[in-house]
């Protein structure tokens, strides 16, 4: 990802509608622009955007978290 791609993408996220209990928007893109990059991708009960990405070593783990809420 080029750094202009970078910027587009905090660009469309920031302007997402997405304050707490409305993050649906935001939400969408999250898992368009995740999903080239793992495995599988998932929406949880919660709403939470779930990314898995498979290796070669199932006994390690990483885990990204962040928050798709603004305040509103």
């Amino acid at each position: 990802m080029s750094i202009q791609d970078f910027i587009e993408l905090l660009r469309r996220l920031s302007e997402a509608f997405g304050p707490s209990g409305f993050e649906d928007e935001v939400r969408e893109l999250v898992v368009e622009e995740l999903s080239p990059y793992v495995d599988e991708v998932f929406i949880d009960k919660w709403g939470n955007v779930i990314g898995v990405r498979y290796g070669r070593r199932r006994d390690l783990k990483a885990m990204v978290a962040a928050h798709m809420d603004e305040i509103g």
